[in-house]
């Protein structure tokens, strides 16, 4: 393997967890929650902007049979392609290499044009209004991303040091870059963080049904808002 490939797997390995079933669990979570706010369903047509080393996507392919994976760094695709991903695009998140109202559901976690130390509000807006672009008419537009003090503060508890990646983003910027788009914003949440050690699959669906009815998703380490074109 590439050294280059085997820098990016160790980033992943400190920046995503080692794969415990606790790491497991953080994963399926949030792949549940995009899967349910995106209404992915078996013959949904979805594009992953921005999909990194294809890390969640080995989770949504479960729940479709039309992923399609893009992002701008060729070694990161190389990756997914090694994973078995298939349907990978080269491209820019803010200027997408793809036509017009051609997907159920566009989703982006973790981008860096939306939510990183670089991000600005105009980068947000590019990206939201390309992901809305390149949806069809009543698609679901997903937007996923850490809060920066929880990851800062997980990543020293379990690996010994902060993450290096700053994220300076609440859920009400990315849901006024919907808002200028003229996407109707379906939920804004920030979901609550959770034992997993002490949780199954069916508990951590129960407890966030329950923080969602009782308007305790405001606090936590990762946001989710969803809209529909």
């Amino acid at each position: 393997m590439q050294p280059r490939l085997k820098d990016i797997l160790r980033w992943e390995s400190q920046s995503r967890g080692k794969r415990t079933p606790e790491d497991e669990l953080k994963r399926e979570r949030l792949v549940w929650h995009l899967v349910t706010v995106g209404c992915i369903k078996a013959n949904s047509k979805v594009l992953s902007i921005g999909c990194g080393t294809g890390y969640y996507e080995l989770n949504v392919k479960k729940s479709t049979n039309n992923l399609f994976c893009l992002d701008i760094s060729r070694e990161m695709l190389t990756i997914c392609k090694m994973r078995g991903l298939k349907n990978l695009i080269c491209g820019n998140a803010l200027h997408l290499p793809l036509r017009h109202d051609v997907f159920d559901c566009v989703y982006a976690l973790s981008i860096t044009s939306v939510g990183s130390d670089t991000a600005t509000e105009l980068t947000r807006l590019k990206t939201v209004r390309e992901m809305k672009r390149v949806a069809k008419k009543g698609g679901r537009i997903v937007i996923g991303h850490p809060i920066t003090i929880w990851k800062q503060v997980r990543s020293f508890l379990e690996h010994g040091h902060p993450n290096i990646e700053l994220f300076r983003v609440s859920p009400e910027e990315v849901a006024t870059a919907y808002r200028r788009s003229n996407l109707k914003v379906l939920t804004s949440i920030i979901l609550p963080p959770l034992p997993y050690k002490l949780l199954t699959k069916q508990r951590y669906q129960k407890i966030d049904r329950i923080a969602s009815r009782l308007l305790l998703n405001r606090l936590g380490p990762y946001l989710f808002v969803s809209g529909v074109k």
